[in-house]
């Protein structure tokens, strides 16, 4: 393949495809894929019940559109970022938290297991069915002023986060000058200086150029961000039960493909190379402690026992 996994996450994020039973449909159905969609695709395809038809749909807009979309029905299914996600589903939002998890290796405990299932059972009312979560993985702080390496560092600056309100609550307790706004937007707006920074994962750091707006990079991983593999619940169970399960596989199968890609230490030596300064240790205790009195209402919109559960995984 051209281009990792991970890359076609971004280059891919509306890629869109077709989806009908391999016999005698009525009509085909869209899905618009994201992460790992050739594991997706191929997965879907090697059963022979779908005939799946990959097509760009960059026209649909950014992930918010994409995901009311696919709770209206107008799109089958859609792999989008778990953050954009939780503005919908708020239970998701519990793995917004920052500074939540250790390492990669503890965000997929959690997600693949009894927390995972007792949160994916929240999407049905939403009209969603949430059929894996994949990772998006660690984001980091970048920005044209200067090196970040504590929360006093970021104070003043103006930045940009998802529409999501954990997302917002975090960098206005760091002391930034919060602006949500939808990622097709960010470029441009850090290029006329609307905004001094955003946070993104490596590969969506590099992969959209932003070092070419963006001078210096900080190794912050203050969010974890997971996608989630989603449909739209009518149609899901519109499926019969085989149909499901070949689904519910394909997702797992573009899930697993994330958790496995390992690129981030690439993408940091790109960026590296394009000329970012980055800035490799924070005071991580410093930033924890920061955002530590946002805990009482973490703990009441998501309950503390939940929170203790996560962190306590192994």
């Amino acid at each position: 393949m051209g281009k990792s996994i991970r890359e076609l996450w971004i280059v891919g994020t509306m890629a869109a495809a077709l989806l009908a039973p391999h016999q005698g449909a009525a009509a085909p159905r869209m899905i618009s894929v994201a992460a790992g969609p050739e594991v997706f695709r191929e997965k879907l395809a090697a059963g022979h019940r779908f005939i799946v038809d990959a097509r760009s749909g960059n026209a649909l807009g950014g992930e918010p559109i994409i995901l009311a979309a696919t709770r209206s029905g107008a799109l089958d299914a859609a792999v989008l970022t778990g953050g954009v996600v939780s503005a919908v589903v708020p239970e998701l939002s519990v793995f917004d938290i920052p500074f939540l998890f250790r390492d990669e290796a503890h965000a997929k405990a959690v997600m693949q297991g009894p927390i995972g299932a007792q949160i994916a059972a929240k999407f049905a009312d939403k009209g969603l069915v949430l059929l894996a979560l994949g990772k998006q993985g660690f984001r980091h702080l970048t920005n044209s002023k200067r090196p970040i390496r504590t929360p006093a560092d970021i104070k003043g600056l103006t930045i940009r986060v998802i529409p999501n309100e954990t997302y917002k609550m975090a960098f206005q307790a760091l002391g930034a000058n919060v602006i949500p706004m939808d990622f097709p937007l960010v470029y441009g707006a850090l290029k006329d200086g609307r905004l001094d920074g955003e946070e993104n994962p490596l590969t969506t750091i590099s992969t959209s150029r932003f070092f070419e707006v963006q001078k210096y990079l900080t190794m912050s991983g203050h969010f974890f961000a997971p996608v989630a593999f989603v449909a739209n619940r009518v149609m899901f169970e519109q499926l019969d039960p085989a149909d499901q399960e070949a689904l519910i596989a394909a997702a797992k199968a573009g899930a697993e493909a994330t958790w496995q890609a390992q690129v981030e230490d690439t993408k940091l030596q790109e960026l590296r190379t394009a000329g970012m300064e980055v800035v490799d240790k924070i005071d991580r205790q410093a930033f924890v402690d920061a955002v530590k009195p946002l805990d009482p209402e973490f703990e009441k919109r998501f309950g503390k026992e939940l929170i203790a559960a996560i962190r306590s995984t192994r």
